[in-house]
């Protein structure tokens, strides 16, 4: 038995509501699953895309703009 059978089955044995809210949850899967980009799940992997490919010595690196040690404020 598939599946499909299986829950085809166990709907036939619930109730309306509960029809109902299986229905809805199928749906959000459904509408999630359409809105997935692909490596839109792990944050990570598409760090690594974003940056594929770059160069670690053609980055420019600014000088400081500000001094190591911060003037000392008196009260």
């Amino acid at each position: 038995m598939t599946t499909t059978e299986k829950i085809y089955r166990t709907m036939q044995e619930l109730p309306e509501p509960m029809r109902h809210e299986v229905l809805d949850f199928a749906e959000f899967f459904k509408q999630k699953k359409s809105t997935d980009t692909p490596g839109s799940g792990n944050l990570a992997k598409r760090i690594q895309e974003h940056f594929k490919g770059l160069n670690a010595e053609d980055i420019v690196i600014p000088s400081r703009q500000f001094p190591r040690t911060l003037p000392q404020v008196e009260d």
